[in-house]
C-alpha cells in the first residue's frame, strides 16, 4: 500500500500501537513479526489476517479445552543441535520442551476442534509433533532444567554411589577437624569447606604439617591454609572419578536425547514458525483487549461506517486517568466522500481526523480496531496525509511551501482508491490566498472521487462543503451557554469558531470585540451568527425532544401499571365470584340435607307436637346460622389515608372522597374506587409471602412495575456481561415472567456463549434459543423460563 509522507506512522501514532504489540509478544521472532507489519491493499491477505486474530481473540474468551499460551522461542536451539554428535545443555532442553509441549497442546487442540477455527488450523496443516519426543524430554529433564537421576539406570547408580563416597568423606574428615580444633591447631568456628571440588579443612599456617596432607589454597592474609587430610585423599579421589563417571553419563543422555530432536528437525523447524506466528496472533488478541477492540465487518469498497470509534491511544491515556472518551460516528459513501470539519480550536478536530486515518492503518496491518463490532470499514490502495508542522530547515522548506508541496504529492498519486487526510486546510499563509488555493485543491481531489477529510476555519470551505456532491460539512459540538467544547462530531453542518465568545470568555474587553466585528464586514458576522443562532436552536430542539421522549416513557409506565392493576381487579373480581358460587351451592346443598333429614325424622318418629316444634326450632336456628353476620362498622376514611382495595396487597393514598367514590394513588396510577371496596391498609390482612420479601427489603409491586423484558450485553467485557445476565435471570424468575430476550450481537461469539454457558442446566430454564432471522437472529436469545 502507497502511503505518504514517510513519518505517517509517527504522525498518525502508529508507532506508539506498534510498541504496545511487540510489548505483547513473547518470543524475539514474534516481536520480529510485529516490527515488521505494514498495511496491505490485498483484500485476501486482509481478511485472512484479521480472521487470525478474530479466531484467536474467541478462543481466548471460550470455556473450551484450553491450549498453551506461552510461546517461547525454539529455532536457536534447533539451530545448534542440527550438527550430528552435538548435544544441547539440560536448560536448553527445558525451554525446548516448553516449546514442544505447546505444539503438541495446539496440534492436539486443532484436531478435536480445528474446524471451528479454519484460519489457525490452516497455520499448522502441515505440521506434526513426534509425541514420544515430549515424553523423552519429561523422563530425561526435570522442572529445574537438570537431568533427572532416573534418566538412565546407570546414572541412577553413579548418583547414588557418589552420595554414599561424599557422606564418607564428610564423616571422616568431620572427625578430623575436631581433632584438629581440641589440638587448637585450628580456630574454634573452623568449618568444612571446598576448594578444587574437594573438601577441605581450615588449618593455622604454622601448625600446617602437623597434619599429613594436601595444601589447596590459603587465605588472603596467609595466617590460614586449606588443607585436605591424607586420610581422605583417596576418597575424595573416589568420588571425583565419580563425578566424572556422571559427566560422561551425562553426556551420552543428552546426545541420544538430541538425536531424538535431530530427527524431528523438520517438523520443529515447521513448529518454530508456527510458534512466532501465533505468538503475534497471540498479541494482537492481547491489543484488542487492552484498546476495547474488535475486528468489524471489512468491505472491498472505500466506503466506511464508524460506529462509537474512538482513538486507541486517547482511551488509554484517559483510561489511566479515569476520564471518558467521547466515540465517534461516522459514515462516507460514494454520495459524501470528503467530510470538512470546522469549528473552534481545541475543540477535537485533529483527534477526529487522526482516529480515522490511525484505525484505517491499524486495520489494514491486520489489527484489531477500537470501534464498535456493528461498524464497517472499507480498503484503500493509498493513504496520504498531511498533518501538523511539517517545516524543513535543511530543504530550505517554510511551513506553508511544506504544505503545498504534499498538495502536490496529493494532486499527482492520488485516485478513486486513495483516502486523504489534511489538518488546517490551507494555512500559514494570508486567509484570502491560502483559502482559495484550499479550495481549488479540494475541489480537483473531489473529482478524483477519493475520500478524505479535511480541518479548517476557512469560511469558503464551509460553503461548497454544503454546496458541491460529493462533499459534507461536519461540526465539532460546542455548549454555547458554557463556552466549552462537547468533543463530538456532528455531520450535515458546518462549525462556527466561536471566536468572538470565547475572547469575551477570556476577558478581552467588550469594545476591542465589538470593532473587530465591524472590520470584518457584516456578511461574515452575519453568517457567524447564523451558526450559532442554529446551534442554540439545536441544542434546544434536542432538549425538547429528549423531554418529549422521557415524557413518553412516563406515560408508557403510567398505561402498562393501569392495564395491570385493570387486569388483576378483573382476576380478583373472576375469583371472588367463583369461591362465592362455590360457596353458596354448598350452603344450599347442606340446608337441603338437613330439612330433608327433619322430614324424614318426623315422618318416621311420627313425632308429637313438642317433637315437631323443637324440629322446627332447630331449622330455624339452621336458617338463622346461614344468615350474613352484620358487618363491623368501617373505620371512618379520608383524604390522606392509606388503604388497600380488599382481597389486595397493593396499597395507595386516598387524593379526594367524593360521596362513595374515592380517587386513590396507586405508586404513579390513579385509580376511581368505590368507598365500600377500600379498608387502611393497618386494618388489612398481610399475606405471608408478601411479609416473607418484606423482610428481605424487595419491592415486589415495584419490581414488577419497572422490569424490563430485555437486557444488553453488548460492547460489555466477559466477566461484567456474565454477572448482568445471571442477575437478569434471578429478577425474572422474581418477578414471575416466562420469557426474556438478552441481545448479545453477532460479533465473534463471545457474549452468546457466555449467555448460553451461563443457561446451560440451569434448573429453572426451559429452553434458550436464537431470535428469528429478521429480528435479530443469532444476536439476539429467547430465553423461556419455567
Amino acid at each position: 500500500m502507497k502511503v505518504y509522507p514517510q513519518d505517517i506512522e509517527e504522525k498518525l501514532g502508529f508507532d506508539q500501537v506498534r510498541a504496545q504489540l511487540i510489548r505483547f509478544c513473547q518470543s524475539i521472532r514474534g516481536e520480529q513479526l510485529a516490527t515488521k507489519a505494514k498495511p496491505t491493499e490485498k483484500y485476501e491477505v486482509l481478511v485472512k489476517w484479521l480472521n487470525q486474530a478474530k479466531e484467536m481473540i474467541r478462543l481466548k474468551g471460550s470455556s473450551e479445552d484450553k491450549v498453551s499460551f506461552e510461546f517461547p522461542d525454539i529455532d536457536d536451539y534447533l539451530t545448534q543441535v542440527k550438527v550430528p554428535g552435538s548435544f544441547l545443555d539440560p536448560q536448553d532442553f527445558h525451554e525446548l520442551k516448553r516449546g514442544v509441549n505447546t505444539l503438541t497442546s495446539w496440534v492436539t487442540f486443532f484436531q478435536k476442534k480445528g474446524g471451528e477455527y479454519p484460519e489457525l488450523l490452516a497455520l499448522s496443516s502441515h505440521i506434526e509433533i513426534d509425541a514420544n519426543l515430549s515424553i523423552h524430554i519429561d523422563k530425561t529433564i526435570d522442572d529445574r532444567g537438570e537431568v533427572k537421576d532416573s534418566a538412565s539406570r546407570e546414572l541412577s547408580e553413579i548418583r547414588s554411589k557418589i552420595s554414599k563416597s561424599e557422606r564418607a568423606v564428610r564423616s571422616a574428615i568431620q572427625k578430623i577437624l575436631k581433632k584438629a580444633k581440641d589440638d587448637q591447631f585450628s580456630d574454634e568456628d573452623s568449618t568444612l569447606t571446598v576448594r578444587d571440588g574437594r573438601l577441605v579443612i581450615p588449618v593455622k599456617a604454622e601448625h600446617k604439617k602437623r597434619i599429613q596432607g594436601f595444601v589447596h589454597d590459603e587465605s588472603a592474609t596467609g595466617q590460614t591454609v586449606y588443607l585436605e587430610p591424607g586420610e581422605v585423599l583417596d576418597l575424595n579421589n573416589q568420588v571425583r572419578e565419580l563425578k566424572y563417571a556422571e559427566k560422561r553419563e551425562v553426556i551420552r543422555i543428552l546426545i541420544a536425547l538430541s538425536d531424538h530432536v535431530r530427527a524431528n528437525l523438520k517438523d520443529l523447524k515447521n513448529g518454530s514458525g508456527l510458534l512466532e506466528k501465533l505468538d503475534f496472533i497471540h498479541a494482537k488478541a492481547l491489543l484488542a483487549n487492552h484498546i476495547n477492540g474488535v475486528v468489524p465487518s471489512v468491505e472491498k469498497s472505500t466506503s466506511f461506517s464508524l460506529v462509537n470509534a474512538i482513538h486507541p491511544l486517547l482511551y488509554l491515556s484517559h483510561k489511566a486517568s479515569g476520564k471518558p472518551v467521547i466515540p465517534m460516528n461516522l459514515t462516507l459513501d460514494h454520495e459524501k466522500r470528503v467530510l470538512i470539519i470546522s469549528g473552534p480550536n481545541a475543540g477535537g478536530k485533529s483527534v477526529a481526523l487522526k482516529t480515522v486515518g490511525l484505525l484505517q492503518y491499524m486495520l489494514q496491518t491486520g489489527l484489531p480496531v477500537s470501534v464498535n463490532e456493528e461498524s464497517r470499514m472499507g480498503m484503500f490502495s493509498s493513504i496520504f496525509i498531511d498533518i501538523g508542522d511539517t517545516q524543513s530547515i535543511e530543504d530550505d522548506l517554510s511551513t506553508y511551501s511544506s504544505h503545498l508541496t504534499s498538495m502536490k504529492f496529493f494532486l499527482k498519486h492520488t485516485d478513486k482508491k486513495s483516502m486523504f487526510l489534511i489538518d488546517e486546510f490551507g494555512k500559514g499563509t494570508e486567509p484570502q490566498f491560502g483559502g482559495a488555493i484550499a479550495e481549488s485543491v479540494l475541489h480537483e481531489l473531489n473529482k478524483k472521487r477519493a475520500f478524505g477529510i479535511v480541518t479548517t476555519h476557512y469560511q469558503n470551505l464551509k460553503k461548497i462543503g454544503d454546496e458541491t456532491p460529493g462533499l459534507v460539512n461536519g461540526a465539532m459540538k460546542y455548549d454555547l451557554d458554557a463556552l466549552e467544547p462537547l468533543f463530538e462530531l456532528e455531520v450535515g453542518k458546518p462549525g462556527s469558531s466561536f471566536a468572538f465568545e470565547i475572547a469575551g470568555k477570556i476577558g478581552l474587553p467588550k469594545d476591542i470585540i465589538e470593532t473587530a466585528r465591524k472590520k470584518i464586514g457584516s456578511s461574515h458576522v452575519a453568517y457567524d451568527q447564523l451558526l450559532n443562532q442554529l446551534e442554540k436552536e439545536k441544542a434546544k430542539f434536542e432538549k425538547l425532544t429528549k423531554k418529549l421522549e422521557k415524557d413518553q416513557s412516563d406515560i408508557s409506565k403510567v398505561r402498562k401499571d393501569y392495564e395491570d392493576l385493570r387486569s388483576m381487579l378483573d382476576e380478583d373480581k373472576k375469583r371472588i365470584l367463583k369461591e362465592a358460587r362455590k360457596e353458596a351451592s354448598h350452603i344450599l346443598e347442606s340446608a337441603n340435607k338437613e330439612v330433608e333429614r327433619v322430614i324424614r325424622e318426623i315422618r318416621e318418629s311420627k313425632a308429637s307436637k313438642e317433637r315437631t316444634r323443637a324440629a322446627r326450632e332447630k331449622l330455624d336456628q339452621k336458617k338463622s346460622d346461614l344468615q350474613p353476620k352484620p358487618e363491623k362498622k368501617a373505620k371512618e376514611l379520608k383524604e390522606g389515608d392509606v388503604v388497600k382495595v380488599v382481597g389486595q396487597e397493593s396499597t395507595g393514598t386516598i387524593q379526594k372522597i367524593k360521596g362513595k367514590q374515592a380517587e386513590v394513588l396507586f405508586g404513579s396510577l390513579k385509580s376511581i374506587v368505590s368507598t365500600d371496596k377500600l379498608q387502611k391498609a393497618n386494618d388489612a390482612p398481610q399475606v405471608s409471602y408478601q411479609k416473607k420479601v418484606k423482610k428481605l427489603g424487595i419491592d415486589i409491586s415495584s419490581k414488577m412495575a419497572n422490569f424490563n423484558y430485555e437486557l444488553s450485553i453488548r460492547g460489555m467485557r466477559a466477566d461484567e456481561a456474565m454477572s448482568k445476565v445471571e442477575s437478569f435471570i434471578d429478577e425474572a424468575l422474581l418477578v414471575g415472567v416466562d420469557e426474556i430476550k438478552i441481545v448479545h450481537g453477532k460479533g465473534h461469539g463471545v457474549l452468546r456463549e457466555i449467555v448460553r454457558n451461563v443457561t446451560k442446566g440451569h434448573p429453572s430454564i426451559a429452553s434458550v434459543e436464537d431470535e428469528h432471522a429478521d429480528r435479530g437472529g443469532a444476536g439476539i436469545s429467547i430465553i423461556k423460563l419455567q
